[in-house]
């Protein structure tokens, strides 16, 4: 942590709450890194981190209060903890946003392209062509947001259309990007870009 964010533990103003953060996440998890605590006590006891809240405008009686919350959060640190926190492990949250789910005229195969988000972010769009026992991907873009229209000219045609992207907005898989196929069947592929 000291080295992931030692931005954060070198600069004048955000460094004390940086170390009073860590040493009470130790603190809770019964990891006591003597240099983080050492370092929080000196700061804490000679007043140090004080200086901060005068410069922004804190009065005495503010001050004096946050001197004393501070030598209270100290003598906390100074006992360890009766039980280990455990560490909670966020799950991650995947998400799909359909685009196009489309069945092949013979029933055999389909068409479908999502936008798939990682807890909220976009990660990118993906389109695959599945037959029941297995198929692959066509094609992904890193875009969000695109407009796409697909359609089955027959069982081995699709045609898909984008509304608001260029060709340079898909990558494509290795091989022909014109066809996909999967245990002897196969189906030509035709784009059209309107932008």
């Amino acid at each position: 942590m000291l080295d992931e964010m030692s931005d954060y533990f070198s600069d004048f103003e955000d460094r004390y709450e940086a170390f009073l953060a860590l040493a009470f996440a130790q603190w809770e998890t019964q990891h006591k890194d003597i240099r983080v605590f050492e370092e929080t006590e000196r700061f804490i006891t000679t007043g140090e981190s004080l200086g901060i809240w005068s410069d922004r405008g804190g009065d005495e009686t503010l001050i004096k209060r946050r001197r004393s919350a501070l030598h209270s959060f100290l003598r906390k640190l100074s006992k360890p903890r009766r039980s280990k926190k455990r560490r909670v492990h966020k799950v991650p949250e995947f998400k799909e946003t359909i685009l196009v789910d489309l069945l092949a005229p013979d029933n055999r195969k389909a068409l479908k392209i999502q936008e798939n988000y990682l807890d909220g972010e976009f990660l990118h769009t993906s389109a695959t062509v599945m037959w029941g026992e297995g198929g692959g991907s066509i094609f992904h873009s890193d875009r969000s947001g695109l407009m796409i229209i697909g359609e089955w000219l027959g069982p081995q045609n699709l045609r898909v259309c984008f509304l608001n992207a260029i060709r340079d907005d898909l990558i494509f898989g290795m091989g022909n990007p014109n066809e996909a196929f999967f245990c002897g069947d196969s189906v030509t592929l035709a784009y059209e870009f309107s932008d």
